[in-house]
């Protein structure tokens, strides 16, 4: 449990963030427009509502993208004994293997590579397919699971609601409401796009899966 409240509010795993707060300052100022003035033209209130969409659209795309590592099985290594260390194999044959590769190391370093490109060479001569099977991080990229997502949203809905509660304990204010409603509808976008996010895992992963098949 604490572990998992750790991951919810590991806030600093968002990435991009001023594009975030661009997209939330537009839209409050929007809002404000769209309440305090009521403009008898609305066409550049919902120009200006698409932009900020718009922008947090993006965002939501380069923060995806941006979470996502080459699983360090996939990555180029030139430390044979770390790479050993990511297959599912027995201890024996572990040692087997690793001996066998570092006797091809040294043969490669013989003819004139480098001690580092000796082990990097070698390893890449097993990373193949057969051997894929064998890793214990299946996934070609890594993901940090995204319950950062949630501390947002939690923080944000939370943020609403007490605001709503002060709201209704004082005068009305138009600043309370814009904040509650901006406040709402991203706390509820965060928690949309864990959703979304999570697909978009396991649609990547299942095609990744399907084709080294």
């Amino acid at each position: 449990m604490d572990n998992l409240l750790r991951k919810i509010f590991s806030l600093r795993e968002l990435r991009y963030g001023f594009l975030l707060c661009f997209s939330i300052v537009i839209c409050v100022v929007t809002f404000y427009i769209d309440e305090k003035m009521n403009p008898s033209d609305q066409m550049w209130l919902s120009i200006s509502y698409y932009i900020s969409f718009t922008i947090a659209a993006i965002w939501c795309g380069t923060n995806y993208f941006a979470q996502i590592r080459m699983n360090q099985f996939f990555r180029r290594q030139n430390d044979i004994g770390a790479y050993i260390n990511q297959l599912a194999l027995s201890g024996e044959d572990k040692l087997e293997l690793q001996n066998y590769l570092e006797d091809y190391a040294t043969d490669l370093e013989q003819h004139g590579r480098t001690r580092e490109e000796a082990a990097k060479e070698a390893i890449d001569q097993f990373r193949v397919r057969e051997f894929l099977s064998m890793s214990k991080h299946s996934k070609l990229f890594e993901t940090h699971g995204h319950h950062y997502l949630l501390g947002y949203a939690a923080l944000m809905l939370s943020g609403a609601l007490v605001l709503a509660l002060i709201d209704r304990l004082s005068s009305p204010s138009i600043f309370f409401k814009i904040f509650i409603s901006v406040l709402s509808v991203y706390g509820v976008s965060f928690l949309i796009v864990y959703v979304m996010y999570k697909v978009l895992d396991q649609f990547i992963y299942e095609k990744i899966k399907k084709y080294f098949s």
